[in-house]
């Protein structure tokens, strides 16, 4: 018969490739606690089989397919080695999930000390972000790099196309006080790209942290609206200040900020770490007060 299936612990293990109909087996008492399940894509018509439980991917945003390596597409995410655990120290994450819904909103929400959890079939791992890069296509965010910190769960190899479900476990701490900008390449971007930042040495303009630097230039919003001004006045001359980006930390003594001519944001600092590290173009930078 065509469309005759055979099924075995709930799962169809023989018959036509063809699904025209719902499938039903009467009589059989319900599973109460099923090891599998089967979930249909309409994305492109998979049927797949899932060990996870629902109940623990309940406060997940979205599903993302893994990838080999290279920058993720819509759908995609990867980590840094194609493991999970604590060798894991980057998880790459495109803003588009793989049932097409645009999570940047929620992506550019997570900030150092947030924690996430990725649920990949029946297991389930947390990492603590310790940095975020945010990649752009056309002036748009495109994926996101997430440095983490491994916390606790499984560790295991996942193979391709292995579904991950993120989970935010723990928002930013609350006594935090933060700002996100990009790295740009020049001066007369700063006042027109949001979230746009450079920093001022002795040698001019420049995207490398180290003693040298004495002034950020930021763009009056960042990443996230916060307006740039609104955050410095709540800082107090002589207190300490962070700008970390990615495992990457430099310590300030916060000095004042003021307007600049252009609309930009002149923060004065004087590092108090023996930092040393260079942003690339596009790289986000928090600092936290």
């Amino acid at each position: 018969m065509a469309n005759e299936f055979k099924v075995r612990n709930g799962l169809i293990v023989t018959g036509s490739e063809y699904v025209s109909e719902s499938i039903f087996a009467p009589n059989l008492p319900p599973e109460t606690n099923p090891a599998y399940y089967i979930t249909w894509r309409q994305s492109d018509g998979r049927f797949e089989v899932s060990q996870l439980s629902p109940a623990s991917t309940a406060n997940t945003i979205g599903c993302w397919d893994a990838v080999t390596g290279g920058d993720p597409t819509a759908g995609e995410w990867r980590t840094n080695d194609g493991s999970v655990g604590s060798g894991t120290t980057e998880v790459w994450i495109n803003v588009v999930d793989n049932a097409s819904n645009n999570q940047n909103t929620t992506l550019a929400s997570l900030a150092v000390g947030s924690v996430i959890t990725l649920y990949v079939g029946s297991n389930s791992t947390s990492f603590e972000i310790t940095g975020i890069k945010i990649f752009y296509n056309l002036g748009v965010p495109y994926f996101y790099i997430f440095d983490v910190t491994y916390l606790s769960g499984d560790q295991y190899t996942y193979i391709n196309p292995a579904e991950m479900c993120l989970g935010i476990a723990a928002s930013v701490p609350t006594n935090q006080n933060c700002v996100t900008y990009k790295a740009v390449t020049a001066f007369s971007s700063i006042a027109s790209t949001t979230g746009g930042g450079m920093f001022i040495a002795n040698t001019g303009y420049t995207l490398t942290v180290d003693l040298d630097v004495y002034y950020f230039q930021l763009n009056n919003s960042d990443l996230n609206g916060i307006s740039t001004s609104n955050f410095f006045n709540g800082v107090t001359p002589g207190q300490s200040i962070t700008l970390t980006s990615g495992t990457n930390t430099a310590t300030f003594i916060f000095n004042y900020s003021s307007t600049s001519n252009s609309g930009t944001q002149v923060v004065g600092v004087k590092m108090t770490s023996n930092s040393n590290f260079t942003l690339s173009a596009n790289q986000s930078f928090t600092i936290c007060a």
